[in-house]
């Protein structure tokens, strides 16, 4: 017995040693460099696509790497212009055509299926993804989408033509153009439709001409009336137009956008028409010019798609092929026709001096403004009224000194010539003439220094209710 617990003492002071021996540290496994990230590989029955992620940047690096693989996927995949396809007839425009392959490039990284993983690598700084995807399993799943597109555009073509029998001009637009939308990522291959169920349709260039021709058929309502603006107003009363079709219907409810040809004339650049085919022009501001101005008018495509996303996708591209004039509308823009009208007595007789007459002319010269002598012409009238009178003070002062005292009273107010409605109203007062006469008091009244400063004045608020500079 004595012997056993010799044997367990020894065994245990013998694993006791040997727990307290260091242990030997493994040094790291080092991952290999795959030879896929510097060699690219090549697969004659696979697409390839790899792609990094910048550890540095910060973000989603693992997300960076696979849409970079996938963009290159999509790089590797030929796209072949057939000699039937839209894109064919603009592939002199090389600008065109880089703009239409990257577009093409980024909706096939967004769309692509059936790619597998085949590896990953990273580092301390970087992340790499390697997929690839079965050209004929790529093939046979883009035959099938690219059919299922044609079948989607083929129905839209059809629903456009049903709403345009039913006079809906907008609702049949905006159809068609989804249709060339959803074709978007085919246009560079034959697209073919049966005309028997597409109206005639045959293909893209059937339907770019179809748009065309629905949008040229847009025509403005000529008027007698001319609308007439005068510049430098404080706020502008909205011009009114009228658009209809060629089949003189109204253009009902319909987005366009609004420029002016002349720089001088400021104008919001959106409007639309109402249930009468009616849309207004709204000016922001104008400035002397004295001539007929034009503002172009173009249907406002982007508006009208609103926010169909495959809609507008392709409006980019339908602008290539597609050619409409602008409409145009026109207003006169002309000087503010005034009349005045100026009376100058002195002491109830007329003086014949005509200077405040001549005052109020030179402060209201200018490109902006016409003066009239024809108060049927007039926009607006300015009356100015003088008096002279006996001052309170000129029975003292003749007294004591023999000098007479006369005031002069200036009553000045604008007014609206059509309406008859008085927008300004002043009285210009404390101006005296002396004189050993009263009459003479009167006269020198008129040639006080003091009248322009006072008249100035009151002219400059009037002159405020006529322009707005």
């Amino acid at each position: 017995m004595k012997w056993l617990n010799y044997i367990v003492c020894v065994c245990i002071v013998l694993s006791s040693c040997k727990s307290k021996q260091p242990v030997a540290t493994q040094a790291p496994v080092e991952v290999k460099v795959p030879n896929w990230v510097s060699s690219r590989p090549n697969n004659g029955f696979k697409f390839v696509g790899i792609g990094f992620g910048d550890k540095s940047k910060g973000g989603n690096y693992q997300m960076e790497a696979k849409k970079n693989a996938l963009y290159d996927l999509a790089s590797e995949i030929k796209v072949d212009i057939s000699s039937n396809s839209v894109l064919y007839t603009v592939q002199n425009n090389n600008n065109f055509n880089e703009n239409f392959n990257s577009l093409i490039k980024l909706s096939n990284s967004d769309n692509i299926e059936g790619y597998t993983l085949v590896d990953s690598y990273e580092n301390e700084k970087q992340y790499w993804v390697y997929y690839q995807l079965d050209k004929q399993e790529y093939a046979n799943r883009k035959a099938e989408k690219k059919k299922q597109t044609i079948s989607k555009a083929a129905n839209l073509i059809v629903a456009s033509f049903y709403d345009e029998k039913n006079k809906d001009f907008s609702s049949s637009l905006k159809k068609r153009i989804q249709a060339f939308g959803v074709l978007t990522p085919y246009l560079s291959e034959e697209i073919n439709f049966d005309p028997a169920q597409t109206n005639g349709v045959k293909n893209v260039f059937d339907l770019t001409s179809l748009i065309q021709t629905q949008l040229q058929s847009i025509t403005v309502v000529q008027t007698k009336t001319v609308n007439i603006l005068r510049p430098y107003q404080a706020m502008y009363a909205p011009m009114t137009y009228s658009l209809e079709l060629k089949s003189k219907t109204p253009l009902q409810n319909f987005p366009m956008l609004v420029s002016s040809d002349d720089d001088k004339v400021n104008v919001n650049d959106k409007t639309s028409t109402n249930y009468n085919g009616e849309f207004q022009v709204k000016v922001n501001s104008v400035e002397p010019i004295n001539q007929f101005v034009s503002f172009s008018l173009n249907p406002d495509i982007n508006t009208l798609m609103g926010t169909d996303s495959v809609g507008l996708a392709g409006v980019t591209l339908l602008k290539q092929f597609i050619q409409t004039s602008s409409l145009k509308v026109q207003a006169n823009v002309t000087n503010i026709s005034i009349f005045i009208s100026s009376v100058e007595n002195n002491l109830g007789k007329p003086t014949g001096l005509n200077s405040i007459e001549m005052f109020i002319k030179q402060r209201f010269s200018g490109q902006e403004i016409r003066l009239t002598d024809r108060k049927e012409e007039a926009d607006y009238i300015i009356e100015s009224l003088a008096e002279t009178q006996k001052d309170v003070s000129s029975d003292v002062l003749e007294k004591n000194y023999e000098i007479q005292l006369a005031a002069l009273l200036i009553n000045i107010q604008l007014k609206n010539r059509i309406t008859g409605e008085v927008l300004y109203k002043t009285q210009v007062s404390d101006i005296y003439g002396y004189a050993n006469t009263l009459e003479k008091a009167g006269l020198n009244a008129y040639s006080n220094p003091k009248i322009n400063a006072r008249l100035a004045e009151s002219l400059f608020f009037l002159k405020r209710k006529i322009l707005v500079y």
